[in-house]
């Protein structure tokens, strides 16, 4: 018998496990969770799963219309339709629908800062990521900007978000490498349709796997830049550091070769990108930006010298890559040091 038991506001037990249940405007959604799932993890769901029933209410007559207009529901759509062409469209309509649940009913100009942090303290207390936090933060500023003017003043003033933690590089293992890039090679499909263009996740999986560097790297990449003779990569510059030229070792070069074959060039969404790998085994939690961090690794452990590192990651600063690999150097340093014997004694 399959009985309920409510544990928390939209949260159900049953002898199954968990269930999530979310109910806007006479439509309701349910999701099932192990028994072992985190509140905190339901309840962000259905917080998210809030905001994207909300975006599908706006299906106002004509005076709920006049009524309301200028909220931040009936605004939100406009401003949409402005970046539909974003390679990052996805990703963006995610972080703003995430500000339905708090300010969608508003008219988006009486929208003050306090609600602003509100949001943005519930967020932090069901464990969304201060990278995610800040993101949605982004985005609102953006909706503001370009539908009032880019030297409009969104409601951000005095608002604090969660500091990111200092960076902790992590490396991810040879073989996983290599499991979800036979996975991707094989073409599998995903049940829900997912990574259907498996030819080119896999050739700019390889690319970045060998290469280290960032996906707008990648995306920025033209047929001019890449000279398989001369085995040389000029990589444009991306996130503030600079244009390098890498040199490219075999892998490399059968790794562009699938890129080419695949006709990979151009932009990407990273969110996709992602879904994609980790349905065909990357793990969760688990970012696939540890591919670059991996690259950094394995070359300062092979001894190579820190500033050719700083020159295949791009990094305008060496301090940049000190920064990020400074505990991989000094182990490296530490066994090259006990490597040293005098024998005075």
């Amino acid at each position: 018998m399959r009985r309920r038991e409510r544990v928390a506001q939209g949260i159900f037990r049953d002898c199954y496990g968990l269930a999530g249940v979310v109910k806007v405007g006479g439509k309701q959604r349910e999701q099932r969770f192990a028994a072992d799932t985190p509140l905190k993890t339901i309840e962000s769901w259905r917080i998210q799963t809030r905001a994207e029933l909300d975006a599908d209410r706006i299906d106002l007559d004509a005076d709920d219309e006049r009524d309301a207009r200028g909220t931040f529901a009936a605004d939100l759509p406009k401003y949409l339709k402005k970046i539909q062409t974003r390679t990052s469209f996805k990703a963006d309509r995610s972080h703003l629908r995430a500000w339905l649940p708090a300010l969608g009913p508003l008219k988006r100009r009486d929208v003050k800062p306090v609600q602003v942090q509100a949001a943005i303290n519930r967020w932090a207390v069901t464990k969304k990521s201060p990278r995610t936090i800040r993101h949605r933060r982004r985005v609102l500023r953006e909706l503001y900007q370009s539908l009032d003017g880019s030297h409009a003043r969104p409601p951000l003033k005095g608002v604090t978000i969660p500091k990111i933690p200092d960076p902790h590089p992590t490396p991810v293992a040879r073989a996983l490498i290599q499991k979800v890039a036979k996975s991707l090679k094989a073409g599998k499909r995903h049940e829900k349709g997912y990574g259907s263009d498996s030819a080119k996740a896999y050739a700019r999986f390889l690319v970045r796997a060998m290469t280290g560097q960032r996906p707008s790297q990648i995306m920025r990449a033209e047929r001019g830049d890449v000279d398989l003779v001369r085995r040389i990569w000029f990589v444009r510059a991306g996130k503030g550091g600079f244009s390098v030229p890498l040199p490219l070792d075999a892998d490399m070069v059968k790794a562009w070769r699938v890129f080419i074959k695949a006709d990979a060039w151009g932009a990407f969404d990273t969110r996709s990108f992602s879904q994609t790998l980790r349905r065909h085994g990357w793990p969760k939690g688990v970012r696939p930006y540890n591919l670059r961090h991996t690259f950094a690794i394995d070359h300062l452990l092979a001894g190579t010298p820190l500033g050719d590192v700083q020159g295949f990651l791009g990094h305008r600063q060496i301090e940049t890559t000190r920064k990020f690999y400074a505990p991989i150097l000094v182990a490296r340093l530490r066994k090259s040091i006990g490597r040293r014997k005098l024998k005075l004694a």
